[in-house]
């Protein structure tokens, strides 16, 4: 299929970016002059309606992954963050076949300078599906790049969704932005669910669906829970051997963590040193969960259309809803990136574009 475009789209837009690493207020500037970018082989244009703030933008804001994201040609400044795309297709590059002009979609950019904090971004096709008219735009960026993530580990921990039905999971942090998502799509696909919240999330996760939610102030899951078959850390991996003592032993069993150290580790010791740690530490603890028979993993966001097709499903179903704890307008973008940094957000922050 050939290019086409809408005739309106400008050749300039809004944008957030940063030129250095820093703190929020220090760092970015909402400029109306960004260029569009233009669609390449295999990829589409969205106009941006929405997106939102995970923490890992914050992280990135401040300097987090730098090196392998140089590696990777993924870096440089000015830099645009977000990675959560919910809007419409207004141009397709090249060999595209299942999007066109017109098509309102969601889903989640892969790491990019050029990201989605911004009127106009560029995805590929592959890692965007049809938006579910049950969803606003709002409600459509809340969910791909959160969910897609803990799904990552999950699947890392062995975990498949026809196979889901009746297990146990266990996630670390269901209030919060990833949590109200993964916790809907495990209950939705027949699993057990048990969490952790503070007291203000409690009745949040509840209502979400989960059958167990721990208070993590004043009770210790370790003490409360046994016999499950997943864990996934979602926020505190100090508490990873707690959450290992929780899993039952035997095939079908594991552990996943959408905490990575991969990053930081480069970052402190460059690719060499850094990456053979990272390499050797994961190996070894892989080791010792296999003499148990459990599966363990790290696990990094990933494209998975498969995944996000499942979402888009139980979305329209109403099986899954956006949980959004505060909008704000592109050009308070530093105020949300320090409304999440202070961790207390119940679901997601958005970022109002159009």
């Amino acid at each position: 299929m050939t290019s086409s475009t809408t005739p309106t789209t400008p050749s300039h837009m809004q944008a957030a970016r940063i030129s250095r690493y820093g703190a929020a207020r220090d760092v970015f500037e909402v400029v109306d002059d960004a260029p569009v970018p233009t669609p390449g082989k295999g990829e589409v244009l969205v106009r941006q309606h929405a997106t939102s703030v995970n923490p890992i933008d914050c992280r990135r804001r401040g300097g987090y992954g730098q090196k392998l994201m140089k590696l990777r040609g993924l870096s440089g400044f000015p830099l645009t963050l977000g990675n959560d795309v919910a809007g419409e297709v207004v141009a397709t590059g090249p060999e595209v076949t299942t999007l066109k002009v017109g098509d309102a979609v969601f889903g989640a950019q892969r790491p990019s300078p050029q990201g989605t904090t911004s009127g106009y971004c560029v995805v590929n096709a592959d890692d965007l599906v049809a938006k579910p008219a049950a969803l606003s735009y709002r409600e459509a960026a809340a969910l791909p790049y959160a969910f897609l993530s803990a799904w990552a580990a999950l699947k890392g921990a062995g975990l498949r969704a026809d196979q889901a039905a009746g297990k146990r999971v266990f996630l670390q942090g269901g209030s919060g932005g990833t949590g109200v998502v993964t916790v809907q799509i495990c209950k939705a696909l027949g699993a057990y669910v048990a969490t952790t919240a503070g007291p203000a999330g409690i009745d949040l996760c509840k209502g979400l669906g989960a059958d167990e939610v721990i208070n993590y102030r004043t009770q210790d899951f370790a003490e409360e829970l046994s016999d499950f078959d997943f864990a996934i850390c979602l926020a505190d991996q100090a508490e990873e051997r707690k959450m290992l003592s929780i899993l039952r032993r035997g095939p079908g069993t594991g552990y996943g963590t959408i905490v990575h150290p991969l990053m930081p580790l480069v970052d402190e010791k460059g690719l060499l040193v850094g990456g053979v740690q990272a390499a050797a530490t994961l190996i070894g603890r892989r080791l010792r969960q296999a003499l148990q028979r459990r599966r363990y993993a790290w696990t990094l966001f990933s494209p998975d259309r498969a995944a996000l097709e499942l979402l888009a499903r139980l979305a329209a179903e109403g099986k899954v809803r956006a949980v959004i704890d505060q909008t704000y307008p592109l050009a308070d973008i530093a105020a949300a990136h320090e409304y999440v940094e202070r961790g207390r957000s119940k679901g997601k922050v958005i970022v109002d574009i159009a």
